[in-house]
């Protein structure tokens, strides 16, 4: 298949080339049917011959014929009929996640915990229906001008119960270095924690404006991932509420079973009565310290320094201690 810009396949027409991956090639491209701009997602062709391949681009099909979720990418449909089968998705308009953080980060708080939430929420969703991402990274999240978050890419994600598919050009190990769980790292299937970890992850570096491990190569993450503790986010802001880090660190703990359950807990986690309190003293703190500073009591004829109380009880009680000293010190000569 010619993929060109410019080029008619079907009553699509392509405008733009938007990604080349070792699976598929994606275009932005025009229905001419519909009236509206889509994504197309062209497996390659040199692929679609070996079993494996073709087993998980059903599964990708499967998967988003499953999910309808406003904060998910939706597949319109499985096109190509007379050609080489191909996916038309929703097209949305924005930034990926990455992109937002290389200009943003760190994020103000109540802005990062709104994204946290809502790629939570469609992932709580996606759990509800035994599907797990197991890539989950910001180059497949997108952000609107509005601030929504929209998940794409279940390429490598799996409904539960399916078999395990394994081919030669990708390694047991799937996922990226940054965002992946101890677990995955050691080669095991990825399941809800995973997913848990590496939007904890994200959320860490939102806040934050790093990751938690940071190295000169994929390798030294990977260690760092499976051996390492992820420095505490007040490292990073000293007036960090407490309550927030709390839930953070405890989506990243390299034991699955110490993280937070599910997604939805996770999710529920974020907007907590007690962290929205938190939030609300940090803001009066910061406030009150932008406030100029003023002597909390004014000085008087009978207070000329204006000392507060407790400073004027300690001064009379060391000059009468010295008076008394003074006196034994003086009988001691004396004698």
């Amino acid at each position: 298949m010619n993929l060109q810009v410019g080029t008619h396949i079907d009553h699509y027409t392509l405008l733009n080339r938007l990604g080349h991956g070792g699976m598929s090639d994606v275009f932005l491209a025009h229905d001419d049917q519909n009236q509206r701009e889509v994504v197309l997602k062209f497996p390659h062709e040199d692929m679609m011959g070996d079993p494996a391949t073709y087993e998980r681009f059903q599964r990708e099909v499967k998967i988003g014929t499953l999910l309808s979720h406003s904060n998910i990418q939706k597949l319109y449909k499985l096109a190509g009929e007379r050609l080489s089968p191909y996916l038309v998705l929703e097209y949305v308009d924005g930034v990926t996640l990455r992109e937002y953080m290389d200009s943003h980060a760190p994020l103000p708080i109540e802005k990062a915990v709104s994204l946290g939430m809502q790629i939570a929420d469609a992932l709580s969703y996606a759990h509800a229906n035994h599907v797990f991402h197991r890539d989950l990274k910001p180059e497949n999240i997108i952000v609107t001008p509005h601030g929504q978050a929209k998940v794409m890419d279940f390429g490598i994600a799996f409904v539960e119960g399916a078999r395990r598919v394994t081919w030669g050009r990708l390694s047991s190990q799937v996922g990226t270095p940054d965002y992946m769980a101890p677990e995955q790292i050691k080669g095991k299937r990825g399941d809800e924690r995973t997913d848990i970890y590496a939007l904890g992850i994200m959320v860490y570096e939102l806040l934050a404006g790093r990751p938690p491990f940071q190295g000169d190569n994929a390798l030294a993450i990977m260690n760092q991932h499976v051996t390492t503790n992820p420095p505490p986010l007040h490292h990073f802001n000293k007036h960090f509420p407490p309550a927030l880090e709390e839930v953070v660190m405890k989506a990243i703990r390299r034991d699955p079973a110490l993280r937070w359950a599910t997604m939805e807990m996770f999710a529920q986690a974020l907007q907590q009565p007690e962290m929205q309190a938190t939030l609300a003293l940090k803001a009066e703190r910061e406030a009150n310290e932008a406030k100029p500073r003023r002597h909390a009591i004014e000085a008087t004829p009978e207070n000329p320094f204006g000392l507060p109380l407790w400073q004027i009880t300690l001064i009379v009680i060391a000059i009468m201690l010295a008076i008394i000293a003074f006196g034994v010190l003086a009988q001691l000569l004396h004698h």
